[in-house]
This record gives C-alpha cells, sequence and structure tokens, in this order.
C-alpha cells in the first residue's frame, strides 16, 4: 500500500489582477514553499507536509481551502491555498481528513 500524496496549490490576487477578473498567479507549491509545477516529484506531499504549508478552513467538496488567506498589505496582494486529496482517497478518508482538519 503507498502513502497517500496530496497536493497544495495557490493563487494570488492583485488589486490589478481582481480588476481585471483574473489571478495574478498561480500553481502549485512544493517542499519548502516553492513554487512548482504538478509533474516535479516535489509537489507530491505527505499530508503533514501539506498541512506544514497550508491552513485549509473550508471543504469545498474535493479539496479544502484557506478563506483568509495571506495578506501582502503592502501590494495589497493575497494568496491563497488549497489542500488537495489524492484522486483515489476514499469517503471514509476523506471524512476522517475533515473531521482532523476540524472544519464543519
Amino acid at each position: 500500500m503507498s502513502i497517500p500524496r496530496f497536493h497544495v496549490t495557490y493563487e494570488v490576487t492583485t488589486p490589478e489582477s481582481a480588476a481585471r477578473g483574473d489571478l495574478a498567479e498561480a500553481g502549485y507549491i512544493g517542499r519548502g514553499e516553492w513554487h512548482t509545477n504538478r509533474g516535479n516529484p516535489e509537489a507530491e506531499l505527505s499530508l503533514r507536509e501539506a498541512l506544514d504549508l497550508a491552513y485549509p478552513q473550508e471543504d469545498c467538496g474535493r479539496w479544502f481551502c484557506e478563506i483568509d488567506g495571506r495578506h501582502d498589505y503592502q501590494t495589497g496582494a493575497v494568496e491563497r491555498r488549497t489542500v488537495h486529496p489524492p484522486r483515489t482517497i476514499t469517503a471514509a478518508s476523506y471524512n476522517r481528513l475533515h473531521r482532523l482538519l476540524g472544519i464543519g
């Protein structure tokens, strides 16, 4: 049985990108908080590593996301991170993860 691998994604919104109805930047976060691509093995994380990179507060049905995000008050940019469980996660394991995160 293999260890489940999680992904953490990020979205950055700036005042300028919000005015266009778009994101300024988006992608995956790997170990050490480096922005990376999905195909990079550094983007595949254990649950512990994923939770070190993001503080999910909301269940979005197939992933867990931050509500408030990280604010850069000098530029107005906001970065929000999302934890994505493996696609093969069972409903029971997803519910256990939901309880572990204290969401709901």
